[in-house]
Protein backbone atom coordinates (compact mmCIF):
# COMPACT_ATOMS: atom_id res chain seq x y z
CA UNK A 1 0.00 0.00 0.00
CA UNK A 2 1.62 3.55 -0.56
CA UNK A 3 1.52 6.33 1.56
CA UNK A 4 -0.92 8.20 -0.87
CA UNK A 5 -3.06 5.32 -0.30
CA UNK A 6 -3.36 5.35 3.53
CA UNK A 7 -3.59 9.05 3.43
CA UNK A 8 -6.74 8.48 2.03
CA UNK A 9 -8.11 6.20 4.49
CA UNK A 10 -9.50 7.78 7.84
CA UNK A 11 -6.73 8.28 10.60
CA UNK A 12 -9.00 6.44 13.24
CA UNK A 13 -9.19 3.56 10.65
CA UNK A 14 -4.94 3.71 10.16
CA UNK A 15 -4.93 3.69 13.94
CA UNK A 16 -7.04 0.89 13.99
CA UNK A 17 -5.07 -1.06 11.56
CA UNK A 18 -2.09 -0.26 13.21
CA UNK A 19 -3.21 -1.68 16.11
CA UNK A 20 -4.43 -5.10 14.65
CA UNK A 21 -0.98 -5.38 12.99
CA UNK A 22 0.48 -5.06 16.24
CA UNK A 23 -1.53 -8.03 18.01
CA UNK A 24 -1.00 -10.04 14.58
CA UNK A 25 2.23 -10.13 14.82
CA UNK A 26 2.12 -11.49 18.47
CA UNK A 27 0.02 -13.55 17.67
CA UNK A 28 2.11 -15.35 15.35
CA UNK A 29 5.23 -15.07 17.51
CA UNK A 30 3.21 -17.24 19.42
CA UNK A 31 2.72 -19.70 16.77
CA UNK A 32 6.10 -19.64 15.85
CA UNK A 33 6.84 -20.73 19.64
CA UNK A 34 4.05 -23.46 19.60
CA UNK A 35 5.58 -24.79 16.67
CA UNK A 36 9.16 -24.96 17.62
CA UNK A 37 8.49 -26.35 20.68
CA UNK A 38 6.48 -29.11 19.14
CA UNK A 39 9.19 -30.12 16.81
CA UNK A 40 11.58 -29.85 19.21
CA UNK A 41 9.67 -32.07 21.85
CA UNK A 42 9.28 -34.23 18.34
CA UNK A 43 12.67 -34.10 17.55
CA UNK A 44 12.20 -33.26 14.54
CA UNK A 45 15.46 -32.09 13.64
CA UNK A 46 16.49 -35.64 13.34
CA UNK A 47 14.02 -37.04 10.54
CA UNK A 48 12.87 -33.49 8.96
CA UNK A 49 14.11 -33.69 4.86
CA UNK A 50 15.44 -30.65 3.33
CA UNK A 51 18.67 -28.20 4.48
CA UNK A 52 19.89 -29.13 7.70
CA UNK A 53 18.27 -32.50 7.92
CA UNK A 54 19.96 -35.12 10.61
CA UNK A 55 21.56 -31.79 13.05
CA UNK A 56 21.92 -32.32 16.29
CA UNK A 57 19.23 -30.14 17.93
CA UNK A 58 16.49 -27.38 16.80
CA UNK A 59 18.92 -24.45 17.31
CA UNK A 60 21.16 -26.47 14.48
CA UNK A 61 18.69 -27.32 12.15
CA UNK A 62 16.94 -23.94 12.13
CA UNK A 63 20.27 -22.26 12.11
CA UNK A 64 20.50 -24.17 8.75
CA UNK A 65 16.97 -24.28 7.26
CA UNK A 66 15.98 -20.64 8.16
CA UNK A 67 19.01 -18.77 8.70
CA UNK A 68 17.96 -18.33 12.67
CA UNK A 69 20.86 -17.70 15.24
CA UNK A 70 21.50 -20.77 17.26
CA UNK A 71 21.05 -18.70 20.27
CA UNK A 72 17.69 -16.90 19.32
CA UNK A 73 16.57 -20.79 18.62
CA UNK A 74 17.41 -21.48 22.43
CA UNK A 75 15.76 -18.69 23.82
CA UNK A 76 12.48 -19.19 21.84
CA UNK A 77 12.72 -22.52 22.88
CA UNK A 78 13.40 -21.55 26.95
CA UNK A 79 10.64 -18.92 26.41
CA UNK A 80 8.00 -21.78 24.95
CA UNK A 81 8.77 -24.45 27.39
CA UNK A 82 8.50 -22.08 30.24
CA UNK A 83 5.06 -21.16 29.10
CA UNK A 84 4.13 -24.66 29.86
CA UNK A 85 4.19 -23.63 33.13
CA UNK A 86 2.56 -20.42 32.61
CA UNK A 87 -0.88 -20.70 31.11
CA UNK A 88 -2.42 -17.17 31.86
CA UNK A 89 0.63 -15.47 29.73
CA UNK A 90 0.00 -17.67 27.60
CA UNK A 91 -3.14 -17.22 26.68
CA UNK A 92 -2.68 -13.39 26.82
CA UNK A 93 0.49 -14.21 24.27
CA UNK A 94 -1.66 -16.16 21.92
CA UNK A 95 -4.64 -13.30 22.16
CA UNK A 96 -1.49 -10.80 20.84
CA UNK A 97 -2.32 -8.91 24.47
CA UNK A 98 2.09 -9.18 25.17
CA UNK A 99 4.13 -9.11 22.84
CA UNK A 100 7.46 -11.57 22.59
CA UNK A 101 9.86 -9.07 24.72
CA UNK A 102 7.38 -9.05 27.25
CA UNK A 103 6.57 -12.77 27.60
CA UNK A 104 10.36 -13.31 27.86
CA UNK A 105 10.87 -11.24 30.73
CA UNK A 106 7.55 -13.02 32.77
CA UNK A 107 9.13 -16.36 31.97
CA UNK A 108 12.27 -15.39 33.87
CA UNK A 109 10.12 -14.13 37.15
CA UNK A 110 6.59 -15.47 36.89
CA UNK A 111 5.29 -18.09 39.41
CA UNK A 112 1.71 -19.44 39.54
CA UNK A 113 1.22 -17.61 42.31
CA UNK A 114 2.32 -14.39 41.06
CA UNK A 115 1.48 -14.31 37.11
CA UNK A 116 -1.97 -12.66 37.41
CA UNK A 117 -0.19 -9.46 39.02
CA UNK A 118 2.88 -9.58 36.01
CA UNK A 119 0.29 -10.13 33.40
CA UNK A 120 -1.52 -6.78 34.60
CA UNK A 121 1.90 -5.01 34.79
CA UNK A 122 2.66 -6.11 31.75
CA UNK A 123 -0.51 -4.78 29.91
CA UNK A 124 0.03 -1.11 31.22
CA UNK A 125 3.84 -0.85 30.44
CA UNK A 126 6.51 -0.74 27.09
CA UNK A 127 8.55 -3.83 26.48
CA UNK A 128 11.17 -1.59 27.79
CA UNK A 129 9.55 -0.75 31.13
CA UNK A 130 8.41 -5.00 31.53
CA UNK A 131 12.11 -5.76 30.32
CA UNK A 132 13.22 -3.52 33.35
CA UNK A 133 10.94 -4.49 36.10
CA UNK A 134 11.48 -8.43 35.60
CA UNK A 135 15.36 -7.45 35.62
CA UNK A 136 14.81 -5.40 39.43
CA UNK A 137 12.73 -8.51 40.64
CA UNK A 138 15.23 -10.98 39.69
CA UNK A 139 18.07 -8.89 41.85
CA UNK A 140 15.28 -8.53 44.93
CA UNK A 141 12.95 -11.34 44.84
CA UNK A 142 10.94 -10.36 47.63
CA UNK A 143 9.17 -6.81 46.05
CA UNK A 144 5.83 -7.69 45.40
CA UNK A 145 6.35 -11.17 46.50
CA UNK A 146 7.74 -12.24 43.39
CA UNK A 147 10.47 -15.17 43.33
CA UNK A 148 12.53 -16.23 40.65
CA UNK A 149 11.51 -19.31 39.02
CA UNK A 150 13.88 -22.16 40.35
CA UNK A 151 12.59 -24.65 37.51
CA UNK A 152 14.24 -23.14 34.68
CA UNK A 153 13.79 -24.94 31.26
Amino acid sequence: MSVAATALQPLESVADDLVTSCRTVARQGYRLLVLLREFDIRRGYREARGKGRCAADSAEWLAARCGMGRDVVRDKLRVAYALLNLPETESAFEAGELTFTKVRALTEVATLDNEAVLIDFARAMTDAQVVDYCRRLLVRPAHIGCERRRDRS
